[in-house]
Formats: structure tokens, sequence, C-alpha cells
């Protein structure tokens, strides 16, 4: 067979299509399975090349004695197929030491056969390897070379480059499968190790394979350390970490190895993962324990997670106010201790640790507060304070945590440095932010102004707040330029605790001042907090404490003692509570404020205020929008009420006239609501908008008295009966209701506020300004018929005039009568006159007044008469009595 038919190509003189045919054929033929083969390719490749140089071919081997390079080439087949020899570095020497006596045209020859068997051999020892290849100087060639040729070669030469798992020498003894197949796996283990993720690595391990280990024992601790680091157990892996770590006990990297190894122990391995977050901070610790924690004490939890955070801050001092670098300037928390938190949060955890999870994650921090504020002092209860101290106390708060003195738990000491670690972060930014700075700078020079950057939605302005959000219980001078410097912010911005101080300054009443002990001073801020929580979410609140609000202590000189008598004294269902609420007094009228839904607005038991009422339409004008006209009257309503902010006021006169339509009585309806004199509506415009007739003509009917420009009145309580009605029907749309209630609430505001109109006041006939219901009108009036009749008769004896006095006198006392009696029917000093003169004609007119009924509501001339938890009620509830209407069942 000729050399072509050997490669398998027509005959050429291409030395490049001869090589290439050459390497196509080369896999078929292995050097160990088929040296033979090998033979007669790699001389048919040989004389291919000749023939093309143009050279003699060459004698066939059956003919002539085999060549010195062949016999090169056969003796390196024959170290590599020698199963003792092919690993030995001294039987490659001696091979390179037979390539020296080789003449430079053999060695020449036999360059190209070495490197073909290299590239297509089996695992080999990369140092036995690299003899060879520095005997024939392939690195300082492989320019010289083809460029296929030279890229395989450049690529055997960084392979080898990589020294060998072990002494390979120590294999000379085994079968050549059992060196193959042993070299294989423990290099493919490294490539895995060093190259690929470490699931790769351990997938690898765990197939069930047969092979022989080798016996260089230089090799385990290595492998030991790659196992130990990708989590696969081997055995004699903890017993040689165990035996090192007893002589350098010291040595953090045998620490936390050994940690790996024992992850599975429980108290051992959390003994040494501490020592390594203690000393090192090394983040493979902090989630082995948040890990082991989760499942042996997850409420402790989150408070770990908290303890772990390590944010770097920087108070960039150099950066102005408008800077947004600024915001680098706070405690925050980072990415990684965020994704704990999302990871905690879908975690089986008690109440309190997961309502902490929420807050930390952004939710509200009330539902925590509540369970703190409710729960039992306990070691674990004392941890969530102090962790909720590190973001919302003040120095005096932080001061104490910076040497606790833990040791009831495994973890105690890992918190106690996390929670020093944060107290000295957020001192150093009470102490040293140039915001704070600048505002106790502020609030330390009477008369000075916020700058601009802290009234602007800016990261100062952000910092500022944050600082606010911290419980302070400022004295009242501290309090009042806080408000002057607060006052260009909007109200929904400040926190609800500064709220708090400012609505009870208001009322005359502030807080009293926090000790420097510490349980005293949580006793003050848990008063503080239950009260800054009922105006923030007081439903919510209240049912979480319920029957816990009476046993949260409370000191008599706190604003909650009293708002806690109160509580207790109701005795009932928090909503219930809260819609009892007497906005009159101070405490429960800042309570009240906050509560303007339309749910709220409508189910309490007294009148709220224009100003809640104002909120109402403003923040919740979604849940109006779907009654246009009753928004329209509501705004109208709002616009004409004096007791609002002028500000406030023009607000609601541009809503009013934001409404537009296309029906022609539309703008003249809108124009008498902007006068305060509507236009009465058509029953079709009426039923077409959803709305009862009779209750819009009440309605407008009310509005007109009582805005009248020449002779405002409260509308008659026949009237205020029916508005009463129709805002407790649920038929009525909301926005109605809401605008009856608001003008409901001007009639209540307008009434005199007197003391009640007692049995003794009623005997007061002196007093003409006053009222006298039925019965005391009989009564005195008997009275004085009966006593007046026989003194008349008895002085008569002894002076006509002084009877005539005497009966002079008694009809005076009788007129002041009438005039109270007619006072108690809202009638005045001229139906007292046409009654005089119509009883010349018809004397018995006078009887009028022993039968007709008096003004159960309160009119110009004051109250009727009752008891005072009667004249407390107000007027919507003496409303409701007098039309049956039973308040709903909580």
């Amino acid at each position: 067979m000729s050399c072509w038919e050997h490669l398998g190509i027509e005959p050429t003189d291409d030395q490049n299509s001869i090589r290439s045919a050459y390497r196509a054929r080369l896999p078929d033929v292995h050097p160990e399975r088929d040296p033979e083969g090998f033979q007669a390719l790699r001389g048919a490749y040989e004389d291919a090349l000749r023939q093309a140089r143009g050279e003699a071919p060459a004698a066939s081997a059956q003919s002539a004695p085999p060549s010195a390079s062949e016999q090169a080439v056969q003796q390196f087949v024959e170290l590599l197929q020698d199963a003792g020899r092919r690993f030995r570095p001294d039987a490659w020497q001696d091979y390179c030491r037979m390539l020296d006596q080789l003449p430079l045209d053999v060695l020449e020859s036999v360059d190209g056969s070495l490197r073909g068997l290299l590239l297509s051999n089996g695992p080999l020892s990369h140092r036995c390897v690299n003899l060879l290849t520095e005997r024939m100087a392939w690195a300082n060639r492989l320019m010289q070379m083809p460029f296929e040729e030279a890229e395989a070669l450049d690529q055997l030469l960084q392979r080898i480059a990589e020294p060998d798992p072990f002494d390979l020498a120590s294999l000379s003894e085994w079968p050549t499968v059992a060196q193959v197949e042993n070299l294989w796996y423990v290099r493919t283990l490294d490539h895995l190790f060093r190259n690929r993720p470490l699931q790769e690595f351990r997938g690898w391990c765990s197939l069930h394979l047969c092979l022989p280990m080798p016996a260089d024992p230089d090799y385990y601790p290595r492998l030991y350390r790659q196992c130990t680091l990708a989590g696969v157990a081997l055995g004699g892996a903890l017993e040689h970490y165990q035996a090192l770590h007893e002589q350098t006990p010291d040595d953090l990297d045998i620490q936390y190895l050994l940690a790996l190894q024992k992850q599975h122990h429980d108290q051992d391995a959390l003994d040494l993962w501490t020592r390594l977050w203690h000393e090192r901070e090394m983040p493979e610790a902090a989630a082995w324990i948040l890990a082991w924690c989760a499942h042996h004490s997850p409420e402790r939890l989150p408070l770990l997670i908290l303890a772990f955070n390590r944010s770097q801050i920087e108070l960039g001092h150099e950066h102005p106010l408008e800077a947004y670098q600024l915001a680098d300037g706070e405690p925050a928390q980072t990415p990684q201790t965020l994704a704990r938190w999302q990871r905690a949060a879908i975690s089986e955890l008690p109440s309190l640790a997961r309502t902490f999870v929420a807050w930390q994650m952004g939710d509200s921090e009330w539902p925590f507060l509540a369970e703190l504020l409710g729960a039992a002092e306990t070691p674990l209860t004392l941890l969530y304070r102090q962790a909720w101290l590190l973001q919302r106390g003040d120095e005096a708060d932080l001061e104490p945590l910076l040497s606790l003195d833990l040791h009831d738990h495994p973890l105690d000491s890992i918190l106690a440095q996390g929670f020093a670690h944060h107290a000295r972060q957020h001192l150093q930014w009470l102490r040293e932010s140039p915001i704070v700075e600048v505002l106790q700078q502020k609030l330390n020079t009477p008369g000075s102004a916020l700058p601009s950057a802290l009234r602007e939605n800016t990261a100062a302005r952000a910092q500022m707040l944050s600082w606010l959000r911290r419980l302070h219980h400022h004295a009242p001078e501290a309090l009042e330029r806080l408000h002057h410097l607060l006052a260009p912010l909007p109200t929904w911005l400040l926190p609800s605790s500064l709220n708090l101080q400012l609505g009870l300054q208001r009322a005359g009443r502030y807080l009293p001042p926090l000790p420097t002990e510490a349980d005293a001073r949580w006793q003050l801020q848990r008063q503080t907090l239950w009260l800054t929580g009922l105006l923030e979410q007081p439903q919510q609140l209240l049912e979480k404490l319920k029957e816990r609000v009476g046993r949260l202590p409370t000191t008599a000189d706190h604003p909650a003692d009293a708002v806690q008598a109160l509580w207790l004294g109701a005795n009932s269902h928090p909503r219930q509570w809260l819609l009892g609420l007497d906005e009159r007094d101070p405490l429960q009228g800042l309570i009240a404020a906050e509560l303007v839904s339309p749910e709220f607005l409508l189910g309490s038991r007294r009148l709220p205020s224009v100003a809640r009422l104002e909120a109402c339409a403003q923040h919740h004008a979604d849940e109006l929008a779907g009654n246009p006209l009753g928004q329209m009257i509501l705004d109208a309503l709002l616009y004409h009420d004096p007791d609002l902010q002028r500000e406030r006021r023009d607000q609601a006169l541009q809503r009013l006239q934001g409404f537009t339509g296309p029906s022609p009585w539309f703008d003249a309806f809108r124009e008498g609501l902007v006068k305060g004199q509507p236009q009465a509506l058509a029953q079709s415009v009426c039923r077409d908008n959803g709305l009862l007739f009779t209750t819009m003509q009440s309605l407008f009917e009310a509005m007109r008295e009582l805005y009248h420009p020449s002779r405002p009145q409260v509308p008659a309580s026949g009237l205020l009966r029916s508005l009463q009605q129709a805002k407790d029907s649920a038929v009525t749309p909301r926005a109605v209701r809401l605008a009856i209630t608001l003008l409901l609430s001007r009639c209540e505001r307008l009434m005199p506020r007197h003391e009640p109109n007692t049995w003794r006041a009623q005997w007061r006939f002196w007093r003409l300004g006053g009222r006298l219901n039925r019965i005391n009108f009989t009564l005195q009036t008997l009275a004085l018929v009966g006593a007046a009749l026989p003194l008349s008769l008895l002085v008569d004896k002894l002076s006509s005039d002084l009877a005539l006095a005497v009966l002079a006198g008694t009809v005076l006392i009788v007129i002041t009568c009438m005039l109270r009696r007619l006072h108690d029917m809202s009638r005045g000093v001229g139906t007292l006159l046409m009654l005089l003169l119509g009883s010349f004609m018809l004397p018995y007119m006078l009887l009028v007044l022993f039968f007709w009924p008096g003004d159960p509501l309160p009119n110009r001339y004051g109250p009727p008469s009752g008891s005072r938890m009667q004249a407390e009620q107000g007027l919507q509830a003496r409303l409701r009595q007098l039309n049956g209407f039973r308040e709903p069942a909580s």
C-alpha cells in the first residue's frame, strides 16, 4: 500500500494537505492501542513529505533495517506503553540523554513524531513531559511552526505548566488502566475545583465510581481542603483538621476549615463560626449562624440580621446641603442585609419577629410596636426594644448599647457586638452630621428660618426628618422654636411624635422630660409611643392591644394616663370607642383629627369638626367621585365656613369652580353655591343623580337660612331633624351625607354653649333672656295667680292703690314668664306683643302657651331644660333621640 493510500489522499506536492490528512487519520491509530498502525501511518506521512520535497522515497521496513529516527520514535512509544516507566522522571531523562546522542538531522526528523505522540497520548506526568519539551526547546520555536501545529503545541505547553496533583511515580507499580483512570479522575477534580462552580465539583464527587486512589500521603491534605470547601464529606478530613487545630489553635484558616467540617455538629460548629465572625467578620460565618438561628432560635433571627449589618457611612462635611451625597452619611442597610430581610419575610417567625422584619422592609412600624408595648418584660423583648432604640432613640438611649452585658443565649455575644457597632455609628451621626448641626444651630437662634435645602425635597431634608422621627421630649421653649422653624413644611410630612407634642402644646400640655435611668426612661417612652400610635394608626393599634391597654403602666403626669382612663371607662370595641371621641377635649381631639375617612366621619357619635371634613374631602375625593353634585355642595359649605383656614377655603372654592357640566342649569346652580344661596334642583335632575328631592330641598333651605347675607340664623328644629334623618339614611349618597354633616356641625358651633337650663334656673323670673318650659311656666303662672289674688284682697282693705300695685306687679311677672316661654319656642318680643294684643279679643289665646311644645334644641336664647349629660351629648345625639334613631351595634 502506498503512502498516499495510507493517508487517503491523491499524490500532491502540497505539504499542508499532507499534514492535514495525517492529523485527520491520527486519532484512529492510538500509539498504545495500535502501535503498528501508528508506525505505518507515521512512515506514510514521512514518505509523502519526502516525495513532496522531491526526495527519494524510503525503503520499506521489510527490506531495510529501521533508521535512527524510527528507532528513536519506537523507543518513545515503548516508554509511553511501559506502565512502570511512563510516570518516572528518571526514565524520561534517560530518553532525553539518548536524544542528545542523535545527529541534528535525525533529531529534526523525529521532532514532529514526538509532538504528535504527545498530543495524541492519554494522561501523562506534566513533570515528565516538561523534561522532553525543554530538551526539544519547543517553547522557543513556536513562531517557526505552521499555525495549526503551533496552536496545538502551545495548548500542550500551557497544560503541562500546571503541577501534577501528586508524585505520579507512586503509580509505577499499577496497571496501565488503573494509572489512566486514576490520573483522569484526579485531574478532573482539580480542573472542576479551579475553573468551575463548586456545585459541579460536588456533582462529580457524587458519581458512583470504583477507582484506586494514590498512595502519596502529601496529596490528601489538598484533597481534604477541596472537598471541605465544596461541602463534600470525606473520611479522615475531620480528624485531619482537628489534629491541625490542636497544634495551631490560633490559625484562623484551620478554624474555618474545621468549622466547615463540623457544620452539622451544632454547638461545636457554632463556637467556631462565632469566633470567626468576631475575629474576621467572615460573611460565610454570618450566613451559617443565620441558618442555625433560623432553625434553632427563630425568634432571634431578625436581631441577628440587624447585628450582622455592616454599612460604612461617610458624614460628608465637605458637601453642601443640596448635595445628594449627604444621603450616604446616615447609617443604612447593605444590599446583603436587605436580601436577608427578604428571606426572613417568607420564613415562619413568631409574631414579634415577623412584624419587626416587615418594619425593616419598609412597612409601618406600628404593628411591631403594638406587639412590643403589649408584651411582657423578658430578655427577648428587651433585645427588641434595644433594636428599636438603635433607629429611633436619642443619644441617651444609645449610650447604654455600647456596653451591653448579655449572657442568656449562645448568640448574645454577636448581638452585643452588633448593637454596639450600630450604636457607635448612630451616635457619630447624631453628633457630627452636618444636617443635625444646622438644625441645632437654627433651634438655638431665635427668629431664624430653615435653609431652602431643608424645606425642599432633598437628601438633607430626609435626614432632618429622620432626626425628628427619633423619640425626643422637647422642652416648651424648644418646642415653640421648632414649631416656628417647621411652619413652612406640610403637616403630614412631620413625624407623629412631633405632631403629638405640637398638638399638646396648643392645649397647654407637655410631655414630661425623659429621665436618664434606662427603665424609667422606657416607661415614659412607652406611654408616648402609645399616644403617638393612636394618632397614626388608632384602630389598628387598639385592635392589637385590646385588653392589654389596661396593663400598660402609666404615670399621672403623662397625658397617656388620661387616655387610658377614657379607654377603660368606655370598655367598648376599639372602633366604637374611636367613634365616640369628643373633639372638645384636647387629647381626644388630637386622636380624632387623624380619623378622616368617610366611614369614621359618618359613623361618629359627635359631629366632626370642619377641619376633619375638609381633610376627608381632600384625601378621599376618589371615594366621593360617584356623586359630583354632593361633592359640589360639600365644597360650597367648606368655602362658606368661617372657621376653616382661608387657604383651605380657597382650595375648596377652586375645586367647586372646577366642576363643569353640559346642562344649561349647571352654571347657575354652581354660581348659587358659590354665593351661598343655591337654586333648587328639578326632580328629574335629582332622580338622574340618585338624590332624594325632599332631602335636597331641605338641604338648600337650611343653607339659605344659615348663610343669609343679612339675617343668618340656625334653621328650625324640624328642618334639622329631617336633615339628620337624611344623613343617617344609607339611601343618601355619601357625599351628600358628608355635606349634611358639615352643615349640622356649623349649626352646632353657632348654637349657644350655656350651662344646662336646670330647674333652679327656670324659677329665676328676673332673667328675661332665659327659657321656660311648659311645666315650669304652668306652675309659675298658677303660683303667681294663686298668691296674687288673696294678697290683693288682703291689701285692698288697707289701700286700693296698694292692691292695684300688687296686681300690676303680678301681671308684669306673668308677662316675663310668657316672654321666657316664648323663648323656649324660639320666639321673641314681637310674638309676645301679638299675643297680648290678640288676648283683648280672644282671652284664651294665652292658653296656647300652656300646651304648645318648646324647641327641643338649643336656640339663640340658650339650651333647653334637661340634665348636664343631655346637654353635653351634642346636637347630633339630640337629633337622633328625637328621630328615634338607634346606634348600630359594634
